[in-house]
């Protein structure tokens, strides 16, 4: 039989939105959004564990403290070297398959947990990552195996930092994606700026009180009713993890085509020969 566990990757250091993940939602006395992605992760029928991974820094004690009250398991690590704090975090509580989540991202959906860890499992894979989902709401899948393996090897500093951009890129490994067609694609579920969390608490303040696991359907539904939502946080950028040098380049030519600097990306092409 295989153990499945939910990893939260979370700290209080974020630099853009601090202590987020104590921020209520909703604004009105609400949970915190930490515990709101465990609630999600636990709803999960394929979920065996869910806990905290965070720091041993003394910022993220209130984290442990809050995990204690909360009855969330939670394991501390390095802080800069997450890999290996997802690594001995899998390794301590005896998971055979890891799903990994981060701490601002209450938007997942149980649902999308079981199809994905299902399919994972289904395929004998290293790792799966789905994809065409709402920012915040894909989920990475990724075998103790694997994990362990890239704890061992991986040498690149951003390689530990990001957990799976390893496991990603290097061959050995096998990997698969599993796409889904959302009429939601488009929109921004994460909480990462301002604009992000004044988006989710406009959400959850209509939806959760009528079922705490509102789903996409529901989402869209209430979008429909009030489209103005989606242009509440869409002038923000995300930073993300990219798995080769071709990869992160080819977003920056995107970006750069998608705003008329052509002449830019014809530069930087010639720089870059």
């Amino acid at each position: 039989m295989v153990t499945v566990g939910a990893i939260i990757q979370a700290r209080l250091g974020s630099e853009r939105l601090p202590n987020k993940a104590f921020l209520p939602l909703p604004f009105n006395n609400g949970p915190t959004l930490l515990w709101h992605v465990a609630a999600r992760a636990k709803a999960a029928q394929s979920i065996a564990t869910v806990l905290v991974a965070t720091t041993e820094n003394t910022t993220d004690n209130a984290i442990y403290t809050f995990c204690q009250k909360s009855q969330i398991n939670c394991f501390r690590g390095s802080e800069d070297d997450v890999l290996t704090r997802f690594y001995t975090a899998a390794q301590k509580y005896k998971l055979d398959v890891v799903v990994r989540l981060t701490g601002d991202n209450p938007f997942i959906m149980p649902e999308t947990l079981d199809e994905a860890v299902a399919k994972h499992v289904d395929a004998d894979v290293d790792y799966t990552l789905t994809e065409g989902l709402p920012l915040g709401t894909n989920i990475e899948v990724v075998s103790f195996s694997a994990l362990e393996r890239a704890a061992r090897m991986a040498t690149e500093e951003a390689d530990r930092e990001h957990v799976t951009p390893y496991i990603r890129r290097e061959q050995g490994f096998k990997t698969q994606r599993v796409t889904y067609t959302s009429a939601l694609s488009a929109l921004r579920l994460t909480v990462d700026y301002p604009s992000d969390y004044a988006l989710a608490n406009l959400l959850y303040d209509r939806l959760y009180d009528q079922n705490k696991l509102f789903n996409f359907t529901d989402i869209e539904e209430l979008l429909q009713e009030h489209d103005w939502l989606t242009n509440v946080n869409t002038q923000n950028q995300q930073r993300q993890a990219f798995a080769t040098e071709a990869d992160e380049f080819s977003s920056a030519a995107k970006t750069l085509q998608e705003g008329g600097y052509n002449r830019v990306l014809q530069k930087l092409q010639e720089v870059l020969k």
